[in-house]
């Protein structure tokens, strides 16, 4: 499993409306909404350095299951800091 203290989920083939900041109708909210849930059930991937392109990392799940890790992560580091200030 790998460890790691940032986690980007993004999607670089917006077109259209769902591309743009500026456009905030109802419809290309809904639109927005349907991409992140997509993007979410997608498995966790990577730029392939070498070849150039995106690759999934096996083992790592979706792009929810790295959230949830992350947010639990998170959630622990906030924790012991707080032990830590405390004493």
């Amino acid at each position: 499993m790998m460890v790691e203290w940032a986690l980007l989920i993004m999607n670089d083939s917006m077109i259209g409306e769902a591309a743009s900041r500026d456009i905030l109708t109802m419809k290309n909210m809904q639109t927005l909404v349907q991409i992140s849930k997509d993007l979410l059930k997608e498995p966790v991937s990577m730029v392939n350095l070498e070849m150039g392109h995106v690759e999934a990392v096996h083992g790592e799940g979706t792009n929810e299951e790295a959230l949830t890790r992350f947010a639990k992560l998170l959630s622990e580091e906030r924790k012991l800091r707080r032990l830590e200030t405390a004493q």
